[in-house]
């Protein structure tokens, strides 16, 4: 399945970035060579983020025994209290699902850029995803948080609002038909990434629900 999926987000990646594509801007002045350019930077990035998403997603558990930190040199990771083990067990659907719609969101936009997607249905995907981070939003406003992991819920919250924005951006890019503002929309989901990052590494290493 992971190299299925692997070969899907090539495939994808390939024919939104081909010269097939480009062929039209091609014709065009160095302008539209440079949008060319462009695009076919959004469409690498956006890949890299799809990939991501899909290979934390099917990650397998690691089994083997890891070397002692003090061994390392660094000093070894605090156990999750029984109140910071209950808000990752209460963010753990929220971030379910976040993780498929920020993967929906990357593959809309692969879709949109490859013309496999009209703009009216591209826009069609973005609204729900749009909404689908604004309730993500509200249910992480009414989790419990313990002291010591207010800093990693501000990450998260802001990791989310990085993807609806991302999704907004989007949208007005298709309304304004400014697809190099798609640019700074794939910027706000791969800093939106790396903030996910984090927060799995502290509450859910290897990207498993907690017991």
């Amino acid at each position: 399945w992971v190299l299925g999926s692997f070969s899907f987000i090539t495939s994808v990646t390939s024919m939104a970035c081909s010269p097939k594509v480009g062929a039209a801007h091609a014709r065009q002045p160095m302008a539209g060579l440079a949008r060319g350019i462009v695009f076919a930077l959004v469409c690498a990035a956006l890949a890299v983020l799809a990939l991501i998403a899909v290979i934390r997603e099917v990650a397998p558990p690691q089994t083997q025994t890891p070397a002692p930190a003090a061994a390392l040199g660094n000093p070894p990771r605090p156990a999750l209290s029984a109140a910071e083990e209950a808000y990752a067990a209460a963010l753990w659907p929220i971030h379910e699902d976040v993780k498929r719609q920020a993967v929906n969101l990357i593959f809309a936009g692969l879709a949109y850029k490859s013309g496999d997607l009209a703009p009216a249905a591209f826009l069609a995907r973005l609204r729900p995803l749009a909404r689908g981070f604004e309730q993500a939003l509200e249910r992480l406003a009414k989790l419990s948080v313990p002291p010591p992991l207010i800093e990693t819920h501000e990450k998260y919250r802001e990791a989310i609002r990085l993807y609806q924005e991302s999704a907004r951006i989007m949208a007005g890019a298709l309304a304004a038909r400014r697809d190099a503002a798609l640019i700074s929309a794939q910027e706000k989901s791969g800093r939106a990434a790396e903030l996910m990052l984090i927060v799995g590494d502290a509450l859910w290493p290897g990207e498993y629900k907690p017991n």
